[in-house]
């Protein structure tokens, strides 16, 4: 009986055909197809765990920077910076006219407009504060060489050029909110200390309230990328920071030197207005056109942040250049 059973099972089993299993869809199917269609991501949403993309490059290199204390305490230097100088410039101001007098009683031979001294004390802070941008900017790329780690950030993500591009976006708007809030800090203090605020400004310096706030933090950041180009091209932290010193402390000095040594050289007064550092003076001045004659050539604020962004768009373009193709060592 159980022998008679068994033949029934098998001769069942051999007449049953065998259907499609609905279960686990096969390749090529109806709906692995589907599932791949572009029209419907939802249906796979995830990326590929190995693409690169500056996005999430540019998160990692946040990251990266908000975990390290240096980078804190020179934003935080970036920011302190600008009160500082305001209060100590707004001071120095009262004391030239006298104690306890007001701006509008200013000696016409000592302030020309008392608007025009305003905003000279509100962006005063953004000088020194050009130094600490470009110190970041060298830090930012250098530390990974000096620590023997831009081998693992290589190995994350061997495109060079995005990486550099990924450090330089981080650093920009870092610096851009340094800056910024720093500055807006020196306006409240100045709007305190300097009861002169509206008084009239010079005929060739329309806008320079706009100018000063708005575009003072843009000029930190230019200096902020210039830092992180010349960091690339010397791979270390003192030949980086060297390099931008010189460009923008050592160079004006040496060319103020020679113009005294060397009398009727106006070519020399014509470098020395090219120079970074009086690029920056001439954008936060928010000249218009030269306000007297005989002066020789002298750029506006316009031409002074164009050119400038020129000095910072040649130190990136270097860094890369020797980035992307010298070895790690």
């Amino acid at each position: 009986m159980s022998a008679d059973n068994g033949r029934r099972a098998r001769r069942s089993r051999r007449e049953v055909p065998a259907g499609t299993d609905y279960a686990t869809p096969r390749h090529g199917s109806d709906f692995t197809r589907l599932r791949r269609t572009s029209g419907l991501p939802f249906l796979d949403s995830r990326r590929p765990s190995g693409q690169l993309t500056l996005s999430g490059a540019v998160r990692g290199e946040l990251r990266k920077m908000f975990s390290l204390q240096s980078t804190w305490v020179l934003l935080l230097i970036i920011t302190l910076l600008q009160p500082l100088s305001t209060g100590l410039m707004a001071r120095a101001t009262r004391v030239l006219a006298g104690l306890d007098r007001q701006i509008d009683d200013f000696p016409a031979h000592l302030l020309s407009a008392s608007g025009d001294v305003f905003w000279l004390a509100v962006a005063s802070g953004l000088f020194p504060a050009m130094i600490v941008a470009g110190i970041l900017g060298v830090l930012v790329l250098t530390r990974e060489f000096s620590g023997d780690t831009i081998e693992s950030t290589l190995t994350a993500n061997p495109r060079r050029g995005m990486v550099l591009m990924a450090k330089g976006l981080a650093l920009a708007l870092l610096t851009w909110l340094a800056a910024q809030v720093g500055l807006l800090i020196s306006w409240i203090l100045a709007t305190l200390l300097l009861p002169g605020k509206s008084g009239a400004l010079p005929a060739c310096k329309p806008g320079l309230a706009l100018i000063d706030l708005l575009g003072g933090p843009l000029m930190l950041v230019l200096f902020a990328l210039m830092g992180l180009g010349l960091g690339a091209l010397s791979r270390s932290k003192a030949g980086g920071i060297g390099l931008f010193l010189g460009l923008t402390v050592v160079l004006p000095l040496i060319l103020c030197l020679l113009r005294g040594l060397i009398p009727h050289a106006g070519w020399l007064q014509t470098l020395f207005r090219l120079t970074p550092a009086s690029l920056l003076g001439t954008f936060l001045s928010g000249l218009g056109w030269a306000p007297e004659a005989g002066i020789g050539w002298w750029p506006t604020w316009w031409q002074a942040g164009l050119i400038l962004t020129v000095w910072t768009a040649l130190c990136c373009a270097l860094g890369t250049l020797v980035f992307r193709r010298a070895d790690i060592v």
